[in-house]
């Protein structure tokens, strides 16, 4: 069927139980195809000799309508100058998935721990949309609009990650001669970043705690944990059961999963061995926390999601937590230094030349220091 689109047209369409698609009216060829699961994906009709082909534009809302418009016309202009639309945005080597494959590979692999987060974001943000282009038709408009994408949906940081990403990218691309400038050189972050200091009080500790009882593994053990331990979300994530010695009771995080590089030993208090001994292990699986067996766990949006609804409270984040937990440590009259490394930070009151000749651990402070703090944590647990 043919429609006049608009954006209010674009949204009221709903999936079916069988595939259907909705023309233009306004820019001939363009058509959006709505799957029985919802996705809404805009394509380009065209006549290429005696052949009747098709093209994948992007995917709405991420590919504006205005700017699939843009994008058909171009194709269909290129039609007319004889050229194939999609042949020639399938270059071998310079599309936009093969790009950033060999981009984290030689790259980011190499160069930084967390290239799972980069490869996630570019995949997710960049190749979604622009997979099959050539990454020297890329322009700043371009990049523009999966930013204020991102804007419009509410994630303003995330619009910040996406820019930082993409511009390693360029810059790499600059470097190995496969485009001459990049497109983005002087683009500013549309958000400016504001420090987080959201500390939970203890009635919200305690909804959190009471929440997680009524929940299921693996957030049921994981979010008492990231409060029992102070850690990081990613590094308790991939925590293994092989990283613990439950005689020495003590978790030590490798130096590749550490931030800065070192291995990190956590004592575990008698709050936190408890929440790990009621845990489920599975056959011949060594994460701690995970849902498929094969990978760590995964799904903290939606679980964040729960426990907001549960606790009635939505303004905290995952992060938070390990705040909380070096503020309940500090009112608790544990020293800075203690709860600097118990955080596992290399900066703060031993820093400099001290870092360099105080080589001490720390680690029967670090212990009395979580193990205090666990006992908290099981009295706000019984709603004491």
């Amino acid at each position: 069927m043919r429609e006049a689109l608009t954006d209010k047209k674009l949204e009221s369409l709903k999936p079916k139980a069988r595939r259907y698609e909705v023309h233009d009216l306004y820019c001939p060829g363009l058509s959006v195809r709505v799957t029985p699961e919802g996705r809404k994906t805009f394509n380009i009709k065209y006549r290429y000799g005696t052949n009747q082909k098709r093209m994948s534009l992007g995917i709405y809302p991420r590919l504006t309508l205005a700017k699939a418009r843009e994008k058909a016309i171009d194709a269909l202009r290129h039609v007319d100058e004889g050229t194939d639309p999609a042949k020639r945005r399938r270059q071998p080597g310079y599309r936009v998935h093969t790009i950033v494959e060999d981009f984290i590979r030689q790259h980011s692999k190499v160069r930084n721990r967390k290239w799972m987060e980069n490869e996630r974001i570019l995949n997710r943000e960049f190749v979604a949309v622009f997979g099959e282009r050539d990454i020297r038709d890329i322009k700043r408009r371009d990049v523009l609009e999966i930013m204020d994408a991102a804007v419009e949906r509410g994630a303003h940081y995330q619009a910040n990650r996406i820019l930082s990403n993409v511009r390693k990218l360029f810059n790499w691309c600059v470097e190995r001669g496969i485009i001459d400038i990049s497109p983005i050189n002087g683009l500013k972050a549309p958000t400016k970043e504001v420090s987080r200091d959201r500390v939970l009080s203890d009635n919200e500790i305690k909804a959190v705690l009471l929440s997680c009882r009524n929940d299921v593994y693996p957030f049921r053990h994981y979010v008492p944990l990231l409060l029992a331990t102070a850690q990081r979300r990613g590094e308790l994530a991939e925590m293994r059961w092989s990283e613990i010695d439950f005689d020495a009771q003590q978790w030590v995080i490798p130096a590749e999963r550490s931030k800065n590089g070192k291995p990190h030993v956590v004592p575990l208090s008698s709050y936190a061995l408890d929440l790990l001994a009621d845990a489920p292990r599975f056959l011949n699986c060594d994460y701690v926390f995970t849902t498929t067996r094969r990978s760590p766990v995964s799904g903290f949006s939606k679980a964040l999601r729960r426990l907001w609804q549960a606790t009635g409270s939505d303004d905290w984040r995952f992060h938070d937590l390990r705040r909380t937990a070096a503020s309940g440590m500090a009112r608790a009259s544990v020293a800075p230094h203690v709860v600097e490394k118990v955080l596992n930070h290399i900066s703060g009151t031993i820093s400099g030349v001290a870092a360099v000749y105080n080589r001490y651990g720390y680690d029967p402070e670090k212990r009395a220091a979580l193990e205090e703090w666990g006992q908290v944590l099981e009295q706000l647990g019984k709603g004491e």
